[in-house]
This record gives C-alpha cells, sequence and structure tokens, in this order.
C-alpha cells in the first residue's frame, strides 16, 4: 500500500494540472490491484473492491480539489489539530482530565458527607433520592445542622458543628476547583476555535466577523433605557460582551503570528493527501481484518476437529467398552460387547 500510494499521490497532485479524473482512476485501480493480488491474501476481486470503496469515499474530495484546488473545507479539524495545535489540545485534555477527577472527588466528599452526618433524605424524594443527592441538598443539610448548633457552648457540640463546616467546606473547595477548571477550558476550547479558524481563512474573515458582533452589540444597547432594570440588567450584558470581542480583536492579529499564519496550498495538500492516504488505509484493512476472521474461523474448525488426537478418542472408546462389559456382568449378562 505505501509503495503503491508514492505513485498514487503524485497522480492526484496532477489533477490540477488537467489530468482527467476517469484517466486517473483507471491507472491507480490497476496499479493497486498488481500490487496487492501477488501477495496472495485478496484475490482479484477484494483488491479492486478495496480500490472501488476507497474512490466512493474520496470522488467529491477529488471534484473539489479539481473545482477549486487544495481547498481547506476538506480538512477536518482533527488533521488541523494534529498538524499544529497539539500543544492546544493537549492542554485541553489534561483540563478536561481535571475536571473529571475533580468531580470523582465531589461525588466521593458527597457521599462521605452523608454518611458522617447521617443525612436521610425526604420523603417526597421518594424511591429515587439516592441519585438525587447533590452537592446544593447535602450543603444545605449541613447549613442546618450548623446553624442547629450555632448557639451550642459544649465542647462535643462545637467539635460536632466543626466537622459539619468542615465538610461543607471541603464539598465548596471541591465545587469551586471545578468552575476554574471549566471556565479555563471553554477559555481554551474558544481559543483553540479561533486558532483553527485563522489557520483556515487568515484574519480577514475573523476580523469582519468579530466587528460585525460588535456592531450588532451596539446597535442593540442603543435602544435600551438605562433607567428602566431589565434594559440596565441586558445592556450590561452587551456591554460585556462587546469587550470580550474587542479583546478578541486585538488578539487575532497576534494568534495569526503565532501560529505560522494562515494554512499555505503547500501545507493544505499535504494535509489532504494524508486524508486520502488515511482512508485508503482504513478500507484495506477492512477487508484484511475480514481475512483474519475467516482465517480464524477455519482454525478453530480444525481445531474442534483434530484436537483430541485419534489415540485418545480410540483409548476413550476401549475404556468405555470395558467399563460396558463390567456393568452387564454384574447384572448377570452373559456374552460380549463389541
Amino acid at each position: 500500500m505505501e509503495q503503491w500510494w508514492q505513485v498514487a499521490q503524485h497522480d492526484f497532485a496532477q489533477l490540477r494540472e488537467g489530468r482527467k479524473l476517469p484517466e486517473v482512476r483507471s491507472e491507480l485501480l490497476a496499479t493497486l490491484k498488481a500490487k496487492l493480488q501477488p501477495l496472495g491474501v485478496l484475490d482479484e476481486f477484494k483488491s479492486a473492491g478495496v480500490f472501488v470503496n476507497w474512490w466512493q469515499a474520496i470522488r467529491y474530495d477529488l471534484k473539489t480539489v479539481v473545482s477549486t484546488g487544495w481547498h481547506h473545507t476538506l480538512i477536518p479539524d482533527s488533521a488541523l489539530i494534529a498538524g499544529f495545535f497539539q500543544e492546544e489540545a493537549g492542554e485541553i485534555e489534561a483540563l478536561e482530565g481535571k475536571i473529571n477527577q475533580a468531580q470523582g472527588e465531589l461525588a466521593e466528599a458527597i457521599e462521605a458527607a452523608a454518611e458522617s452526618a447521617s443525612y436521610e433524605p425526604e420523603e417526597s424524594e421518594g424511591e429515587e433520592s439516592e441519585s438525587r443527592l447533590t452537592a446544593a441538598a447535602i450543603k444545605k443539610y449541613l447549613k442546618e445542622l450548623i446553624d442547629d448548633l450555632a448557639d451550642a457552648t459544649s465542647a462535643s457540640a462545637k467539635n460536632e458543628r466543626k466537622k459539619y463546616e468542615d465538610l461543607r467546606d471541603g464539598i465548596s473547595a471541591i465545587e469551586s476547583r471545578i468552575k476554574t477548571h471549566k471556565t479555563a477550558l471553554k477559555t481554551k476550547q474558544n481559543e483553540l476555535e479561533l486558532k483553527l479558524q485563522l489557520k483556515r481563512t487568515g484574519g480577514g474573515e475573523a476580523k469582519a466577523e468579530t466587528n460585525q458582533l460588535i456592531a450588532q452589540a451596539i446597535t442593540a444597547m442603543t435602544g435600551l433605557n438605562p433607567a428602566l432594570k431589565d434594559d440596565k440588567k441586558k445592556r450590561s450584558a452587551l456591554e460585556k460582551d462587546k469587550v470580550a470581542l474587542e479583546k478578541r480583536l486585538a488578539r487575532i492579529d497576534t494568534l495569526l503570528s503565532e501560529i505560522g499564519g494562515q494554512l499555505s496550498e503547500a501545507d493544505a495538500k499535504r494535509l489532504i493527501l494524508k486524508k486520502l492516504h488515511d482512508l485508503a488505509n482504513k478500507e484495506l484493512l477492512r477487508y484484511l481484518n475480514a481475512e483474519k476472521r475467516t482465517l480464524l474461523a477455519l482454525v478453530e474448525n480444525l481445531w474442534d476437529k483434530y484436537a483430541v488426537s485419534s489415540q485418545t478418542l480410540e483409548a476413550e472408546r476401549e475404556n468405555a467398552l470395558a467399563s460396558l462389559k463390567r456393568s452387564l456382568s454384574s447384572l448377570g449378562y452373559m456374552g460380549t460387547v463389541e
């Protein structure tokens, strides 16, 4: 496959130079079959099947290459991330891991607090009360216990109150950590999304889109009356959005420089060809896995038939006959058993 691809990718590259798709298809089909058939794993029809299924999956991409060139829309985000933004993806994955870990800690803290404080759900909560044991519910319950002990003066009561406070504060601390991680995650995801957009289309489109959103926010604020409470609240939210958009606008040129500028045609071509290669390899592996399953089924069938040797079977037969003879003899039957 790799040897075939070294030639195939050059044939695809010639599509932009005027070479016709049917001609490329015919040549690539013939050369792939010539590579695969001599190996004796896939016959002529299965070798052709690899190609035909693959070509069906990529034909619209190839038409786009012919008509508009190596366009960025043919490149999935995953390919761009793998090619240019692995560090950003790693940071996002790390934050998601921290959130999952903290959520596990929160669940354990809630369960421990409920047990330590002898939490009993209200009867109205029904049989599904355990699934409704949330941080808010247990914190509310702990607050009630703490308030009940607010005026207590004995050492034991003070210690008990301190225990409930520690349980509440522990849950709150984990919740705060989750919130911090989620905020950081959202920021990283938004920045990666913007970087992907800039890598695809450059700064012009992103700036125009951001300026349009700023203009919409300004227009919306113009129609609001600051003297009205609801309008004041809406204006405050719009002002916050406007500031965020202005910061984004200011960072576009900086980010564009950080990511090495807009995707070049050479990079787009490389990534699209890699996508086509990976799809071909995936289709080949699908056929190979089917052959493996067939081979394994044959071996398992042979094993079922011949795992026990004929000598062992004959010995077991003789033992069975001897046992039968003894049984018949004990019952008083005469004669032999063949």
